[in-house]
C-alpha cells in the first residue's frame, strides 16, 4: 500500500463542526478511500468518531480491505479537563483494546499520546510511551507517536526518546502551519534530528478558523485572529462576486493549497465531515 500524502482527519466526526450522522460519515469514507486517501486519524476523545469510522470502515470492507488503509487514533485524553487525562501504563493497554473494538480491528498502524503539553514530562516518557513499545513488540500497534500543539514540547520528548534509543515513529502537530502560523518548518529539521520517521501536519485550516465559515465558538483564536481571518474572507467573496462568481476560489482552498505546500511534512491531515468537503 502506498501511503498518501493527504490523510482524513476524523474528528470532525464527533460533531464539533456540525452534523455528522453515520450515513454521511460512511459517504465521506468511501470517497475519501475512493480518491486515493489510505489514513484515517481518529481518537477517543472525540466522542463518537471512533464508532463512527469504525462502523464506516467496516461497512466498506468488501470494497476496501483492512490491508488498503491505516487507522491512526490516540490515547490519555478522555474529555476537556486535566482530570480527564490518564497516562497510566494500565490504561494505556485497556484504551488500546477499547480502541479496536471500537474501529472492529485487530491491530491499530499508529497510536498517538493525546495532547502531551497537558501531561507531566515523566508521565509520558517513562510510563505511557513504554507501555505503547511494548504493544508494538506484541503486534497489537505498528507504529507509536506523540501529538500535540507546543512544538517546544514535542521536540523535547522526540528528543529524550531519540537518547534513550527508542526513537519515535510519529509526531503530529496541529495548527502550525497554516496562513497564520509557519512555525512547524522551523521544527521539522529538529524533529529529524531526534530520530522522527513520520511528521503530521494537521488542521491546515487551523480548526475551522480558515474555512470561511461561521469560527466555532469554542475556538481559541484572538479575537484580533479572528477579525483578520473574517477581513481576510471579506476580501475573498469581494474578488469573487467581482469576476461575476465565475471563479472557484474560497478561503478554504487558499488556506489548504498554502499548508499542502510543506512538501518537509509526510502527511497532511484534513476534516471533512461529508464527501462534499
Amino acid at each position: 500500500m502506498i501511503q498518501s500524502k493527504i490523510g482524513l482527519g476524523c474528528g470532525v466526526f464527533s460533531g464539533a463542526y456540525g452534523p455528522a450522522p453515520q450515513e454521511a460519515v460512511e459517504d465521506t469514507v468511501r470517497t475519501a478511500l475512493s480518491r486515493g486517501i489510505t489514513l484515517f486519524d481518529t481518537s477517543p476523545y472525540y466522542n463518537d468518531s471512533e464508532i463512527k469510522l469504525g462502523a464506516a470502515l467496516l461497512a466498506l470492507r468488501t470494497e476496501f480491505p483492512r490491508s488498503t488503509y491505516k487507522i491512526c487514533t490516540k490515547l490519555g485524553r478522555y474529555g476537556l479537563h486535566k482530570a480527564n487525562f490518564d497516562y497510566s501504563a494500565e490504561r494505556v493497554v485497556a484504551s488500546v483494546h477499547k480502541s479496536m473494538q471500537r474501529l472492529h480491528v485487530d491491530y491499530l498502524d499508529i497510536v498517538l499520546c493525546h495532547d502531551v503539553e497537558f501531561v507531566d514530562f515523566d508521565q509520558v516518557v517513562d510510563v505511557a510511551l513504554p507501555k505503547l513499545f511494548e504493544l508494538k513488540q506484541q503486534g497489537l500497534v505498528r507504529q507509536v507517536g506523540i501529538s500535540g500543539y507546543p512544538l517546544d514540547v514535542l521536540l523535547r520528548i522526540a528528543q529524550t526518546q531519540n537518547q534513550r534509543g527508542c526513537p519515535l515513529d510519529v509526531c503530529l502537530s496541529y495548527c502550525n502551519f497554516n496562513l497564520h502560523c509557519q512555525l512547524l518548518s522551523t521544527y521539522i529539521p529538529l524533529l529529524r534530528d531526534a530520530g522522527v520517521k513520520t511528521i503530521i501536519s494537521a488542521s491546515p485550516l487551523s480548526m475551522g478558523l480558515l474555512s470561511q465559515d461561521t469560527t466555532p465558538e469554542w475556538h481559541p483564536a484572538s479575537p484580533e485572529l479572528k477579525a483578520a481571518v473574517s477581513q481576510c474572507a471579506e476580501l475573498v467573496n469581494t474578488y469573487t462576486e467581482q469576476n461575476g462568481g465565475n471563479v472557484e476560489i474560497s478561503l478554504a482552498k487558499i488556506a489548504e493549497s498554502f499548508a499542502f505546500s510543506l512538501a518537509e511534512a509526510d502527511i497532511h491531515l484534513v476534516g471533512a465531515k461529508n464527501s462534499n468537503e
